[in-house]
């Protein structure tokens, strides 16, 4: 799972992680425009060209560990979905879904890491 947010190492979520393994330190592919969902969440949006390049961790997560712990604080518009990653190969991440609503949306592209969004290091 491509986590790009306060469930990264270091964040305050960090702990909804568990044991997982983390797999690697990595980038998306150029292909998102990432926001901030009410200043709280992560959300990356595939807008294909155009896009930036997102920072974040891999983690081998098990499902049952997304399902039962991750996945229910998720606000509406965020669902589980497959982002490209910088390599090519995909990974399960929190995509936003714009026909399933979401408010608060603030682009951070830019900043291309939620750390840097949050003013961390």
């Amino acid at each position: 799972m491509f986590l790009n947010g306060t469930a990264m190492a270091g964040g305050a979520d960090h702990h909804l992680v568990g044991d997982a393994p983390l797999v690697a330190t990595t980038t998306t592919a150029p292909r998102y425009r990432f926001h901030a969902v009410g200043g709280r969440y992560p959300a990356l949006e595939d807008v294909g060209a155009g896009g930036a390049a997102v920072h974040g961790e891999v983690y081998d997560l098990s499902y049952d560990r997304l399902r039962e712990v991750l996945l229910p604080g998720e606000p509406d518009g965020l669902e589980l979905g497959v982002v490209e990653l910088a390599d090519g190969s995909g990974s399960l991440a929190m995509v936003l879904r714009r026909a399933h609503g979401a408010a608060e949306l603030t682009d951070i592209s830019a900043l291309a890491s939620w750390r840097a969004y949050r003013g961390q290091p």
